[in-house]
């Protein structure tokens, strides 16, 4: 099988990210350019089911015939949303 032959039917993905910075002000201790940031970062932002296309059946045997009643459906689905929050203090 080749790398990435197959990205499965419909496949959607929206990814997202938001970030904010605040200014620190000048400290002797932090300096001048001190700040603190939030940032979310979202995957799969819809939520989308999207199949895997390992999990897809398409083996043969050689006289053409398949015992696999799950042939050429997919059996296993792609992660849903995540979302990872941080958080950086620079100074």
């Amino acid at each position: 099988m080749a790398r990435n032959f197959l990205t499965g039917p419909n496949y959607r993905d929206v990814d997202g990210t938001l970030s904010k910075a605040f200014g620190i002000p000048k400290l002797p201790v932090l300096g001048e350019n001190a700040k603190f940031e939030i940032r979310v970062d979202a995957f799969n932002l819809l939520n989308n089911l999207n199949f895997s296309a390992g999990s897809i059946t398409t083996s043969i045997s050689n006289d053409g015939v398949t015992s696999n009643p799950n042939f050429g459906q997919a059996t296993a689905a792609l992660g849903s949303r995540t979302i990872d929050l941080q958080a950086r203090f620079s100074f």
